[in-house]
């Protein structure tokens, strides 16, 4: 594969598993250093070994997305360790418990709006002041 994103600095949100880890797998693969982020430490640390394991660079840091200050601490720490933030997949997401929309919780509907809509827009906010 070709290097096209050679030097980049990449995060991933929810890459943890499922398209966030195949999401930051093909980053590396391109060339970026990849920050894999996500809430679940174990399958965070699982990608970066992955990433690794292939030749490629990476690093974890544990993250909700639905706070502000854990995604301002995300951002600040990718900057501190690389100097910059070129690129982001804001893929960070959850679906609760497959139910009747009649049988879902308040509390469940704001916590899948807070992780699934709040959280792209924090993370959009704080990414985005480092790439202009």
């Amino acid at each position: 594969m070709t290097a096209q994103l050679a030097n980049k600095i990449a995060l991933v949100t929810g890459g943890a598993s499922g398209i966030g880890r195949a999401t930051a797998v093909l980053f590396a693969q391109s060339g970026a250093k990849v920050v894999v982020a996500d809430i679940d430490a174990a399958g965070g640390a699982e990608t970066v070994q992955t990433i690794i394991a292939q030749g490629d660079e990476a690093f974890f840091i544990q993250a909700d997305v639905s706070q502000s200050d854990a995604v301002q601490q995300m951002i600040n720490e990718t900057v501190a360790r690389y100097g910059r933030l070129d690129c982001a997949f804001n893929n960070a997401g959850i679906e609760g418990d497959i139910r009747r929309t009649a049988d879902v919780t308040e509390e469940d509907f704001d916590r899948i709006m807070a992780v699934n809509l709040k959280g792209v827009w924090l993370c959009l906010k704080y990414e985005i002041r480092q790439m202009l």
